[in-house]
């Protein structure tokens, strides 16, 4: 299985990254280190490339465990609740506001040489399976290395990565519409690179208070708004090795892997939204740019080892999946 971290390059003709005023970071406030919790491992609590997070309407923490073929759930403070046994290779999650849990799974993983369907299982609050939707391919309902899942009162949106686009879904499945295609124009996806890979996004996928659709896109570097029906609104960034950007390559291998991955909005529809490169940032809905966390890479508390999916609670907590040190952290962002 290739890595799920991205590839940007920079990309003409985007809206330019612009940065906030030089107050804004202070009147928001320092990003304060909480506590971490897992490490490598297949026991109860540890993980083997966690990927996928989301806050559960009571505050719980649910966590996409891919090797393990699992999600764990913790409580705000780390402690473990529970761990529910799910199909294989999950990876993006989704909490529905009646508690259900949507996951979507990769076709294969690196260290199996089983193939799976692409598909969505959906699962209740204590981990039931309640049903599941999709296959491997490329017509309505399908999916090709689906990734980031995102859930509204009505409707479930999916990062359909290798096929680049969005679908769109009710909550019991039923397909509904589409947006995006190959290429590097504004609604399209990953046209940099090839074709085939699914480094070119979209990525992962959010939803703000108005409904508006966020996707990440490796190979562009960027990030593109939409409205929820899928008409296009805005994009930007770039590729520079810098606060503000999502450039710079991962430590963990040789391949030069970059751009932004996941993305959660807050309370305030501000983007927390992370990078390859081990950055963890805060946007405006707009794309200018509040702070970030660190712009290390490494093991220690505040760094990160390609940071994957990123969740907010209602109590101004931002839990960050950092991937490849397997191991969850918590900040206080307000």
């Amino acid at each position: 299985m290739r890595t799920h971290a991205p590839v940007a390059i920079v990309v003409v003709a985007l809206c330019s990254l612009l940065r906030a005023p030089a107050d804004e970071p202070a009147r928001l406030g320092p990003v304060r280190f909480v506590r971490e919790w897992g490490k490598e491992g297949t026991q109860p609590g540890e993980f083997h490339f966690p990927i996928g997070i989301a806050v559960a309407p009571g505050g719980e923490v649910l966590v996409t465990d891919h090797y393990n073929n699992r999600v764990q759930k913790f409580s705000p403070d780390g402690k473990l609740l529970a761990v529910f046994k799910v199909l294989p290779n999950p990876g993006g999650i989704a909490v529905a506001p009646s508690g259900e849990f949507y996951v979507g799974h990769f076709p294969a993983a690196r260290l199996s040489k089983e193939k799976y369907p692409d598909r969505i299982s959906v699962y209740s609050s204590d981990g039931k399976l309640l049903f599941q939707w999709g296959k491997s391919g490329a017509g309505p309902g399908e999916f090709d290395f689906l990734g980031g899942i995102a859930c509204s009162n009505d409707k479930v949106y999916v990062a359909d990565q290798t096929n680049r686009r969005v679908q769109v879904f009710d909550r019991k499945g039923k397909y509904l519409f589409q947006w995006g295609e190959y290429g590097s124009k504004p609604g399209q996806f990953g046209g940099n690179s090839s074709r085939r890979s699914r480094v070119g996004g979209p990525q992962f996928v959010a939803l703000d208070s108005k409904g508006n659709v966020y996707t990440t896109e490796g190979s562009m570097g960027r990030v593109q708004k939409f409205t929820s029906e899928g008409k296009f609104l805005a994009a930007w960034g770039d590729n520079a090795d810098q606060s503000g950007s999502f450039g710079g390559a991962f430590a963990g291998f040789k391949a030069n892997l970059q751009g932004p991955i996941g993305i959660c909005i807050d309370e305030h529809d501000r983007l927390w939204i992370s990078a390859v490169s081990g950055r963890v940032q805060h946007f405006t809905s707009d794309g200018k740019y509040l702070r970030g966390i660190s712009n290390k890479q490494g093991n220690l508390p505040g760094q990160f080892l390609a940071p994957h999916g990123l969740a907010v609670d209602g109590k101004g907590h931002l839990y960050v999946v950092d991937a490849y040190n397997h191991r969850v952290q918590k900040f206080a962002v307000k």
